[in-house]
């Protein structure tokens, strides 16, 4: 139970405007408390995401154990010599000053923090960080222009507005900054959740990484993927239909009723089997496999592993449900060869289909014939 509680702490700590929850506490505590205490509240805070986040998601963080830190010590040099709003306003000023640093050492701090970790994560983490630290910048830079008017336009010991106002100003630019970051987040991983994971391969089909669907789909051929294909075969007859509209692979060409990406994770049977399932509602068919090979052209790279499901039960066939397709005679097929009807990888292993299973069936047909 407790490492499970720990577990979800962590993931929500990795949301980095949670980073500001230290001056949000400082901006309440400065005026229940002594600017002492607050301080150290805030910085202890500070500490403990320092120490629980994962360094390429607490940037924001380690702005707050700096700020405060140098807010700690000038509260015992400084203060009560400062009151407690122009002492609240020089912290501001440590977080502005931190966070420009910040943008200006950029390129360094991602080639440091990333030496260990050069996945597209590590990258993603540290790109929400230093998104999240710019729109920081801004939203506390305006909060200080408006400090500056109100000690402008009106007098410090008369103001027209008390000063805790301009405090809950910071605070509402804050959880605003915090509430925005907790959207985003909550619904990158919605969509993440709902992605496609395809397993990266090498030719001998070894598993080197993966990547998404929707993102591998724009790389086109870069990375390899493993494909399932299953020809239907029903008394010496393929079964064909139109791929669909949206295939990387030759759209609106005539090709098998199934077809699918393996998901990472997953293995052969179990993507064969929801293959078949997918595409008439059943997978209670004999599937058997043929052969392994690579297929290459200039929208995609796959190692497709060709499967085939051989009926001759008029009943089970009727059964299934096909929709969109028709059964094509080896001579309707090979009369249209090479005519821009068939995908690239049928016309690629007809000729095996042929002298495989086909040819089995019409020796076994001559057997009962005789």
């Amino acid at each position: 139970m407790t490492m499970s509680f720990l577990g979800v702490l962590k993931k929500q700590l990795r949301n980095p405007a949670l980073g500001l929850l230290p001056l949000f506490l400082f901006s309440i505590g400065m005026e229940a408390m002594s600017i002492n205490s607050a301080v150290l509240l805030a910085l202890g805070l500070s500490v403990a995401g320092f120490l629980l986040v994962k360094k390429y998601s607490r940037l924001i963080y380690d702005i707050s154990v700096i700020s405060f830190s140098l807010a700690f010590l000038l509260s015992f040099l400084f203060f009560p010599r400062l009151n407690k709003f122009l002492f609240f306003c020089l912290i501001e000023v440590f977080f502005i000053l931190s966070l420009i640093a910040l943008r200006l050492f950029r390129s360094q701090i991602i080639l440091w923090l990333g030496k260990d970790g050069k996945n597209r994560r590590v990258k993603n983490y540290l790109g929400e960080s230093f998104r999240v630290a710019i729109q920081t910048q801004y939203g506390l830079s305006i909060h200080l222009i408006i400090i500056l008017l109100y000690f402008v336009f009106y007098s410090i010991n008369k103001p027209f507005i008390p000063t805790w106002a301009m405090t809950v100003v910071l605070q509402v630019i804050v959880v605003w900054l915090i509430l925005k970051e907790t959207l985003r987040i909550w619904m990158l991983e919605k969509t993440l959740h709902r992605e496609e994971w395809l397993p990266v391969v090498n030719q001998e089909g070894t598993v080197v990484g993966r990547v998404a669907k929707s993102v591998t789909k724009g790389l086109k051929n870069k990375f390899m993927h493993p494909v399932i294909r299953v020809a239907l075969i029903f008394n010496g007859k393929i079964y064909l239909k139109k791929r669909d509209a949206f295939c990387v692979l030759n759209p609106g060409l005539l090709d098998y009723p199934f077809e699918k990406y393996m998901q990472f994770d997953h293995n052969l049977d179990e993507t064969v089997h929801n293959s078949v399932k997918l595409g008439c509602g059943s997978d209670d068919v004999p599937l058997r496999f043929l052969l392994k090979y690579t297929f290459e052209n200039a929208s995609t790279k796959r190692l497709i592993f060709l499967y085939v499901s051989v009926l001759e039960d008029e009943t089970v066939f009727n059964k299934l449900q096909l929709k969109a397709g028709k059964l094509w005679t080896m001579k309707q097929i090979e009369d249209n060869l090479g005519l821009n009807v068939f995908s690239e990888c049928f016309e690629m292993e007809y000729e095996y289909l042929k002298n495989t299973v086909l040819l089995a069936y019409r020796m076994k047909e001559k057997e009962l014939s005789v």
